[in-house]
C-alpha cells in the first residue's frame, strides 16, 4: 500500500522547509503544489527531497490541495493524507494515520486539532459532530483513499475550505475515523485573513454545506 502527503503551499517561507523535513521522516512520497507564492517558498522547495507542481496562476487553497490529490492518485497512491505547510500540524501525527489506514483501512481519516482558531470553526465543529459524528471538518489534516476520491471526483463544487467531499462521502455512508492531533498556534499570516473575514468565509461555507 503506497501512502502520500499532499501540502499546498501559498508563501509559507518561514516553515516549508521544517515542516517536509519532519514529514519526510516518516512519509516518503510528498507533492507540493506550490499555488503561485510570491515569496521564497519555490526556491527552498526546489533543495527538498518534494515532487513540485507550480500552479501558473493563484488557485486557492481548495483547486490547489485538489491539484495535489489528483496528481498523488494517479501516479499510484492508495492514499493521500493531506498536511498544511504552516507549521500548525505535527509529523508526528503522521504515524497515528498511517496505522490507522493500515489497520482499518477507511474511506476517510480525520484529524481532530487541540483548538480551533475562529468560533466560526467552534459553530462548525459542533453542526458537524452532532449530525455526522466527527467534530473537526475545516482541519487540513485528513486522508482519502483512492476509490473514495475516485467516486466523487471533487473536494468541493461550492465554496465550502474544502469540505464538501467529507460531509457528503460521510452523509452517503463512508466509513471514516477521526484522530485527535497536536495543533500548534499559527505564528504566520494565515491566508483565511483576519478573524472577521475568516469567520465569514467559514460562515459562508457552513451555509453551502447546509444547502447541498
Amino acid at each position: 500500500m503506497e501512502i502520500a502527503l499532499v501540502i499546498p503551499v501559498f508563501n509559507e517561507e518561514a516553515t516549508i522547509k521544517r515542516v517536509i523535513e519532519e514529514a519526510s521522516s516518516v512519509v516518503k512520497k510528498i507533492i507540493v503544489v506550490n499555488d503561485c507564492s510570491n515569496d521564497n517558498s519555490g526556491k527552498i522547495l526546489k533543495s527538498l527531497p518534494v515532487t513540485i507542481i507550480n500552479n501558473q496562476k493563484n488557485l486557492g487553497y481548495t483547486k490547489t490541495l485538489e491539484k495535489g490529490i489528483r496528481k498523488a492518485f494517479a501516479s499510484g497512491a492508495d492514499y493521500v493524507i493531506t498536511f498544511d505547510a504552516d507549521g500548525q500540524h505535527n509529523a508526528g501525527d503522521l504515524k497515528k494515520f498511517i496505522s490507522v489506514i493500515e489497520k482499518n483501512k477507511p474511506d476517510l481519516v480525520i484529524g481532530r486539532r487541540s483548538f480551533k482558531n475562529r468560533l466560526m470553526e467552534e459553530v462548525f465543529g459542533l453542526y458537524s459532530r452532532l449530525r455526522f459524528g466527527f467534530s473537526d471538518p475545516l482541519c487540513g489534516m485528513k486522508a482519502y483513499k483512492k476509490t473514495l476520491f475516485e467516486k466523487y471526483n471533487f473536494l468541493e463544487k461550492k465554496y465550502t475550505i474544502a469540505t464538501e467531499l467529507t460531509f457528503k462521502a460521510v452523509r452517503d455512508g463512508a466509513s471514516f475515523e477521526e484522530i485527535s492531533i497536536e495543533s500548534e498556534k499559527r505564528l504566520t499570516k494565515s491566508r483565511f485573513a483576519n478573524n472577521l473575514k475568516g469567520n465569514l468565509l467559514e460562515l459562508k461555507a457552513l451555509m453551502n454545506i447546509f444547502f447541498t
